[in-house]
Order: structure tokens, then sequence, then C-alpha cells
């Protein structure tokens, strides 16, 4: 156990620094200020330091030499994050899908009423009114 050398000096005590505490830590650390402005044009200048950061833990995890458990993290923490942005990608995907295919049979729906006559449209919207409450009750009793 090593005790930091303390030196008293004219009633001041002064704590010198310990050897291990001027090896350099191994972090890394990245401050900028971001520009005031809502335009895109206003953060241009930022755009090349900010891709190489967001590079830098790649370069660190293939040339540096980590421990195993570290490297380990590293391609955990990174799979984790294209697993999400997959699953982001993928929901809206489906959101797409879904809003053309309610696009499509609302279009099919509109195509049809414009063939019907007056009777027949009064008719065909008043079942298909039925048919949403009977859905909605159906939903309220299997919740409930």
């Amino acid at each position: 156990m090593s005790f930091p050398l303390v030196t008293t000096f004219h009633g001041l005590q002064l704590t010198l620094p310990r050897l291990n505490d001027t090896e350099p830590k191994k972090r890394l650390s990245l401050s900028m200020r971001i520009p005031s402005g809502s335009q895109a044009s206003a953060y241009e200048p930022t755009l090349p330091i900010f891709s190489y950061f967001l590079r830098l833990p790649d370069l660190l995890a293939k040339d540096a030499h980590f421990r195993p458990e570290v490297r380990r993290k590293i391609q955990a923490t990174r799979e984790d994050e294209q697993k999400k942005l997959r699953k982001a990608s993928d929901d809206e995907k489906a959101d797409e899908r879904r809003l053309e295919s309610e696009k499509k049979k609302k279009e099919m729906r509109d195509n049809r009423l414009k063939g019907m006559s007056a009777d027949e449209q009064r008719k065909f919207l008043e079942d298909e009114r039925k048919r949403g409450t009977k859905r909605q009750e159906k939903k309220m009793s299997k919740k409930g």
C-alpha cells in the first residue's frame, strides 16, 4: 500500500502525486461546440470530425489490444445496436406496407361505390357500419 507524499510548507500541506498518477489513462474525450443554427448548413463543418468520432470505436477494436472480455463487450454492443436499427427499419417498412394496403382497400371501396346507385350506396354504407360495430363489440367482449 503506497501513501501519497505529504509535504508541509509554511503551514500549507501539499500532496505530491504518486508515480502511478502520472501514467496516462486509456481515455479519450471529445468536446466541441455545436453551432447554434437550425439549418443543416450550420452543421456541415462538424460532419467530418463527427464521422471520424463514430468510426473510432471500430478502429480501436480492430487495432488496439483489448482484453478478450472488452472485445466481446464491444462486439455485443455493436450487434445490439444493429438489431435495434434493423428492427426500426423493419417496423418502418411494415408501416409503409400497411398504409399502402389500406390505400388500396379504400380505392377499391370507392370504385365499388361509384358503380352503385344512391339506394345501393346507402345500403352498402349501412351494412359496412353494422359490420364495424359488430367488430367493436367482439373486441370489447374479448378484452372483458
